[in-house]
């Protein structure tokens, strides 16, 4: 069954890459597979380690957040009381060029 190489929306780029993707998938799997299983498994190892140092970093980076409050539009203001009303600037910005 061929791919349609029409572009509709965009989509049509869609068989290819997929193909390509599997004949990725297919070769790593199959060089994986000339290697002897205690390499696989220390690779299949460092692979998780690695996730897992990521994952810890994420997490402990995500300790000192903050959310960011519920900014109330100016219609809002009188009627929620979860949010926080806008603040007005001091001046209004300047259009243009200043010469």
């Amino acid at each position: 069954m061929a791919a349609s190489t029409a572009p509709v929306g965009g989509a049509a780029m869609i068989g290819p890459v997929v193909r390509t993707d599997a004949a990725v998938l297919r070769g790593l799997g199959d060089g994986l597979s000339l290697l002897p299983v205690a390499v696989r498994l220390a690779l299949l190892a460092v692979g998780l380690l690695f996730a897992m140092v990521g994952c810890t970093a994420a997490w402990i980076d995500q300790q000192s957040y903050t959310p960011s409050p519920n900014i109330c539009r100016a219609d809002e203001v009188g009627h929620r009381a979860d949010c926080v009303a806008p603040q007005q600037l001091a001046h209004a910005p300047q259009l243009g060029v200043v010469r």
